[in-house]
């Protein structure tokens, strides 16, 4: 990098942080990778859990299992990032607030459904989640992130309205599990 501010143009100025960008966006594309599968496993496991709880008690009550997956997931990614840090700049904070909105997003309107305003809240989630995922994928510049999200997203809403009411929505969220896993093994893979 420049170190004499003297001879620092404008365009060289730009140029610079362009690249410090990039660099940031591929330490982070790189990192995430084992990230995207922790929670990908963690949505497919609750989503059995609740999947399988319903079907054997016939009790949708046990949707309430899904308020326990963000402190879950926290715990089990502050313990597989240990030792190793993700630079914070930029497009790290960007990236944790987007996935921030989706999680109030989600929790908020799954509250107001079980209490106040009964809807689908499936569709609703499945087409939340893969908004984010795709905003997350246009802000690191990965396709593949952009297209599974994408399918996600669009193809999960679809699905939603199309599945019967209960149970059986949940299979939905053990579909995006397997996409948002298999998004962080291409990542990893792409390393």
């Amino acid at each position: 990098m420049e170190t004499n501010n003297n001879e620092l143009t404008p365009q060289r100025s730009l140029e610079l942080i362009n690249e410090t960008m990039e660099i940031n966006r591929k330490s982070i594309l790189a990192g995430s990778g084992k990230f995207f599968i922790i929670w990908g496993c963690l949505l497919g496991l609750f989503a059995m859990a609740v999947w399988v709880a319903w079907h054997l008690t016939g009790s949708p009550a046990w949707n309430f299992l899904w308020f326990a997956m963000w402190p879950v997931g926290m715990l089990v990614t502050r313990l597989a990032g240990k030792g190793k840090r993700i630079p914070q700049n930029y497009i790290s904070i960007l990236l944790g607030k987007i996935w921030a909105v989706f999680g109030i997003f989600a929790a908020v309107t799954s509250a107001l459904a079980i209490f106040f305003f009964p809807m689908n809240i499936t569709l609703v989630i499945i087409l939340l989640f893969g908004f984010a995922e795709t905003v997350t994928g246009i802000a690191l510049k990965n396709w593949p992130m952009i297209i599974a999200g994408a399918i996600v997203g669009i193809g999960g809403a679809c699905a939603a309205v199309k599945l019967a009411p209960g149970a059986e929505q949940l299979l939905l969220f053990v579909g995006a599990a397997v996409v948002l896993a298999l998004t962080g093994v291409a990542l990893q893979i792409r390393k």
